[in-house]
C-alpha cells in the first residue's frame, strides 16, 4: 500500500507488538459481529425467526453497517499510525493505493452484480430500467439514483460498496492530513456530517430517502474510525496484560449501552430512517468505544485463526446472503404450497429449516466467491505482475 523509507533510528519493537500495532484480532472479531448482524436482519425479514431475548438483535441490525463503515476507516488508517509509532514515514503512492483497493473490493462485486443481472434478465428479461441499474453498480453510483437503490433487481445490499468506494478514493489525501492535524482533520470530518445532517433532515419523500445514506452522511462516522485507530496505535505500546481482562469486561458493558441506546430509542421512534441520520453520530460513538475495547481485549494476531478467516470471508457473505434469503424463498425451498409464505402462516417447522437453509446456503456462496474470486483473481493478478516483471528485467538485462 505505500513505500517505508525509515525516518529516524526505530527502535526495538517485538514482533508481536508489531501484530497487536497493525493486525488486533479485536478488529476481525468486531467485523464478523457485525456483518453477522446485518446478515441475521436480513434473513430474519424473510424468515420471521424469533431469536427469543435477543431479538432486539436482527430487529435493529441494519444499523450495523454504521459498525461496518467505521470499521473499514479503523483498518484503513490503522498502518498509517502504526508506522508513525514505530519511527516510520508511510508514503502512500496512490495509483498503488488505488490498485489494491481494486483487487480487494471489485472481483467478488463485479461477481456478484453479473450474476444478479443473469438471474433477473432470465426472470424478467431486459429493459431500460435494468440497463440503468446495471450502469449504476458497474460505475458504483446506485446510491445517486432512486432505481438502482431503493429499487434495485441486482442486490439490496451492494450500496455499501458504493459508499465505501469513494472514501476510498478521498482517503490517501485524507490520510495524510489527518496524520498532520489530526484534531483538526476530524472536526472537518464531524462538521461535514452535522451539515448534510441538516441538510438531510430539510428534505422530504424520495429526495430524504436519497440523502440519508450519501458518504457526507458518513464523514463524521469516518473520521471518527480514523481517530480510533490512532487512539488505538498510542496506547497499545503501553498497555498491560492486566488491562486486557478490565477492555473486555468494558466492552460487553458498551455492548450493553448500545442494545439499551437500541431499545429505548430506535425501536421507540416513528421513522427509523430519520432516527438513522439524527443519531447516527451518538450511535458510532459507542461503536468506536466498542471496537478500541474490543482491540485492546484481543491485540494480538492470528491471521490462521477462525476470527481471521470468518473476517476475510464476510465480505462476500455480506455481498450475497440477502438476495440468497429471497432466492430461496422464490424458489420454494424448502418447498412449500398456496399462496401465502409460510413465515406468514407461522409454519415454524418450514422458518427453522429455511432459517437454516439461508445462513448455510449465504456462507456457501461466500466461500466460493473468497476463494474464486477474492483470493483466486488476486493471486492470478499477482502471477502475472511477477511475469511482467520478470520479462522486463530480462529485456533490461540484453539491452545492456
Amino acid at each position: 500500500m505505500g513505500i517505508l523509507t525509515e525516518q529516524k533510528p526505530q527502535p526495538f519493537v517485538s514482533e508481536p507488538i508489531k501484530q497487536k500495532l497493525y493486525r488486533p484480532m479485536g478488529a476481525d472479531v468486531v467485523r464478523v459481529l457485525a456483518v453477522g448482524i446485518v446478515g441475521w436482519y436480513h434473513i430474519w425479514q424473510q424468515s420471521w425467526v424469533s431469536a427469543g431475548a435477543f431479538d432486539l438483535l436482527p430487529r435493529t441490525g441494519y444499523v450495523w453497517v454504521d459498525m461496518m463503515i467505521l470499521l473499514s476507516a479503523f483498518c484503513m488508517f490503522l498502518p498509517y499510525v502504526a508506522d508513525r509509532q514505530l519511527g516510520l514515514e508511510r508514503k502512500t503512492e496512490i495509483k498503488q493505493f488505488y490498485k489494491k483497493r481494486v483487487l480487494r473490493i471489485l472481483p467478488a462485486y463485479f461477481l456478484c452484480v453479473a450474476i444478479h443481472f443473469a438471474v433477473t434478465l432470465l426472470q424478467s428479461g431486459w429493459t431500460k430500467g435494468l440497463g440503468l441499474d446495471l450502469a449504476a453498480h458497474i460505475t458504483l453510483t446506485q446510491t445517486f439514483f432512486l432505481q438502482s437503490y431503493w429499487f434495485t433487481k441486482l442486490g439490496g445490499a451492494l450500496w455499501t460498496v458504493g459508499i465505501l468506494a469513494g472514501f476510498y478514493l478521498v482517503f490517501p489525501f485524507w490520510a495524510k492530513a489527518a496524520l498532520r492535524f489530526p484534531v483538526r482533520s476530524f472536526a472537518a470530518a464531524a462538521a461535514v456530517q452535522i451539515g448534510f445532517t441538516v441538510f438531510g433532515l430539510s428534505l422530504q419523500g424520495n429526495a430524504y430517502l436519497m440523502a440519508f445514506n450519501q458518504l457526507p452522511a458518513f464523514a463524521g462516522v469516518l473520521g471518527l474510525g480514523m481517530a480510533s485507530a490512532s487512539v488505538y496505535a498510542n496506547y497499545v505500546l503501553k498497555q498491560k496484560k492486566t488491562v486486557c481482562i478490565w477492555c473486555f469486561v468494558g466492552a460487553g458493558c458498551v455492548f450493553g449501552l448500545i442494545l439499551l441506546f437500541l431499545k429505548n430509542s430506535l425501536l421507540k421512534s416513528t421513522d427509523n430512517r430519520i432516527w438513522q441520520l439524527m443519531y447516527r453520530m451518538p450511535l458510532a460513538t459507542l461503536f468506536s468505544a466498542f471496537l478500541l475495547l474490543c482491540c485492546l481485549a484481543l491485540p494480538q494476531a492470528n491471521k490462521k485463526g477462525l476470527p481471521a478467516f470468518l473476517s476475510a470471508v464476510s465480505y462476500s457473505f455480506y455481498l450475497w446472503h440477502q438476495s440468497i434469503a429471497v432466492w430461496l424463498k422464490q424458489a420454494r425451498i424448502p418447498y412449500w404450497e398456496g399462496d401465502v409464505p409460510p413465515n406468514q402462516l407461522w409454519d415454524k417447522e418450514w422458518m427453522g429449516k429455511y432459517n437454516l437453509l439461508c445462513w448455510a446456503a449465504a456462507f456457501f456462496a461466500a466461500l466460493c466467491s473468497f476463494l474464486v474470486a477474492e483470493r483466486g483473481f488476486a493471486r492470478l493478478f499477482v502471477q502475472k505482475s511477477k511475469q511482467k516483471r520478470t520479462e522486463n528485467q530480462t529485456k533490461s538485462q540484453q539491452m545492456v
